[in-house]
């Protein structure tokens, strides 16, 4: 399926939302991208989307930190240090 008739069959759709998601299984593909295209061709995307967008990249945010942390205990651990202690060793903190 063209971008084109992407844009034509969600402008057409009586419910919008739900249609991102028939959209992306007919295009054997994720509502993501069905996204990307639609901003991409100038289509206007519902409120309620964007916004679970936004809450889906701060939950998002929020495992990428726990994960940093994570991370920087284990690597911590294998070198018998203190994170804190070492970036303090290095002088500018990273």
């Amino acid at each position: 399926m063209t971008e084109h008739e992407i844009c034509y069959m969600y402008r057409k759709a009586r419910n919008q939302v739900t249609q991102l998601q028939v959209l992306a299984e007919l295009c054997d593909t994720n509502r993501y991208e069905i996204i990307r295209i639609l901003v991409k061709n100038g289509e206007r995307i519902p409120e309620r989307v964007i916004k679970q967008l936004y809450k889906k990249l701060d939950m998002l945010d929020a495992q990428i930190h726990n994960k940093e942390q994570e991370y920087r205990s284990i690597v911590s651990a294998l070198n018998g240090s203190d994170n804190k202690m070492r970036r303090k060793e290095h002088g500018n903190g990273i």
